[in-house]
Parts: structure tokens; C-alpha cells; sequence
């Protein structure tokens, strides 16, 4: 078993190590959703395509994780994709996903080190997310229970009491919950991080759902529920290898002829 509380004292750098970023320069590039054959006129790709134009690669579409380079961290590149997708709102997926756009190159790691990410990413939504779901439910006492789960261990057995039971007759979101956060367990368990992470990442859709379907007053949860989830991605980007810092102007300039090499759209 790797050591999760050693890694963990290795993560963040000093700040005299990290310069902050001035991630306003580069507003004018837009997150959408899906994957996309040009970054077009205004931007325009998802997270894992617009970090792979900063970090000076050629542009590619990225349609599954496999077509990031093998500098990203799967996990963490992959739980990003998740966000990128469930995140509906324009404006908001702009404000949590672009901080990320130049933190993914670098980041791929040993598999303790993924491994590691992924415990933090999965005890984090057991303690921080899935009881919102769970209390919009009814289901107080297993709420409170994962609320408690301060390390992986208790995470793993928070979720195995919750998928010992029987949901069918408890709505589909429910069950969708349910099952993600327990297939997410389950590859953490088996050591396939990337597995675990996609899985972890459904799991924040499934929430988002079970809250959002009670009516337009849920839309701050669902709100508050993104922004844990990219809290959680930047505790997870802290563990292991990080990205070198890449100047802001570099970032912008590789974007901006990202932008003027896309082809003219064709008139219809």
C-alpha cells in the first residue's frame, strides 16, 4: 500500500517556487464543452485541448484521454474532461477550468503518486460532496457518516455501507450516485487510477442531477457542488510532480497563433 500521508507532505511547493499565474491574459480563450477539430477565431477547446496549445505541443482534438500527451496525468487530465463536460454554464466553467490550463503538462507522475491523487479525489467527494446528495435525499445518517471520513480508509468504507444496500425503488439519480461512487472505489482498490478518476468524476455529475432536479432553487447548490469539485482538483495537482511555470505571455502568444492557424469556416 502506498503512503498516502508521506506524499502528501511532498505537494506544494513554496510560493517563491510557483510565481502566480495571470490567468486574465488569457480570457479571451474559451473552455467549451466536447472536443473540437480547431481552436477557432475566439478560442475554443476544451480544457485538455487549450493546456496542450500552452504547453507549446502542435493542437490536437482530444476525444479520449489516451490523445493527451504523456506528460499529463491521466487522472488528473481525465478528471478534468469530467468537469469540463458536466459544467453547463459557460461563464462558470471559464472561471473554474482555465487556472488549470497550464498546470497540466508536467504533471504526470509514478503510479503511487497517481494513486495517491486519486485517494485524495475520491475521499474529498465522499466528504465534501456526497452528503449534500445524500441530505437532498433524506438520508441524514449516511450523510453525517461520510462527512466524517477524513482519510481514504474511511472513505472506501463509507461508500461500501452505501452500495451494501439496496437502492432500486430510490430514483435514478440516486442509483447513478450510488454506483459511480462505488465503481470509483472499487478501481482505486485495483489500482486503476484513471479508472477511478473518470469514475469520481461521474459521481459529481450524479450529484449535481440529484440536487438540480428539485427545481431552478437548487441551481446554488448545484453552483457550490462545481466549486468543491475544482478545490479538489487543485489538491490533487499539488501532489507530485508539478508543472513547470510557463510565462503568461508564452501561454498567450502560443494561443493567439493557435487561433490565427485555424482554417476559415467554410460558407454554408
Amino acid at each position: 500500500m502506498f503512503n498516502f500521508r508521506h506524499l502528501l507532505n511532498r505537494t506544494a511547493p513554496t510560493p517563491q517556487m510557483t510565481p502566480a499565474f495571470d490567468f486574465t491574459r488569457m480570457l479571451n480563450w474559451k473552455i467549451l464543452r466536447g472536443s473540437h477539430e480547431f481552436p477557432g477565431p475566439d478560442g475554443g477547446t476544451c480544457i485538455n485541448e487549450a493546456a496542450i496549445i500552452a504547453a507549446g505541443y502542435p493542437f490536437r482534438p482530444v476525444r479520449r484521454i489516451e490523445d493527451c500527451p504523456p506528460s499529463f496525468s491521466r487522472p488528473l487530465a481525465l478528471y478534468a474532461m469530467c468537469l469540463n463536460e458536466i459544467v453547463l454554464g459557460d461563464d462558470l466553467r471559464q472561471e473554474l477550468l482555465l487556472p488549470f490550463v497550464a498546470r497540466l503538462a508536467g504533471s504526470a507522475d509514478t503510479l503511487e503518486v497517481e494513486m495517491a491523487r486519486v485517494a485524495l479525489i475520491l475521499q474529498r467527494t465522499v466528504a465534501t460532496i456526497l452528503p449534500d446528495a445524500l441530505e437532498r435525499a433524506g438520508y441524514d445518517r449516511d450523510a453525517r457518516r461520510c462527512r466524517l471520513a477524513a482519510t481514504i480508509r474511511d472513505a472506501v468504507a463509507a461508500v461500501k455501507q452505501l452500495s451494501g444496500r439496496n437502492w432500486h425503488s430510490r430514483g435514478t439519480h440516486l442509483i447513478g450516485l450510488i454506483n459511480s461512487i462505488s465503481m470509483a472505489v472499487e478501481d482505486h482498490l485495483a489500482y486503476r487510477a484513471v479508472d477511478a478518476a473518470q469514475y469520481a468524476g461521474t459521481a459529481i455529475a450524479d450529484v449535481a442531477e440529484v440536487l438540480g432536479g428539485t427545481g431552478a432553487d437548487a441551481k446554488p447548490d448545484v453552483e457550490m457542488i462545481y466549486r468543491r469539485a475544482a478545490a479538489i482538483l487543485d489538491q490533487a495537482f499539488r501532489i507530485g510532480n508539478q508543472a513547470e511555470p510557463i510565462a503568461p505571455d508564452t501561454v498567450v502568444g502560443r494561443m493567439q497563433r493557435a487561433r490565427r492557424s485555424a482554417p476559415e469556416p467554410q460558407a454554408a
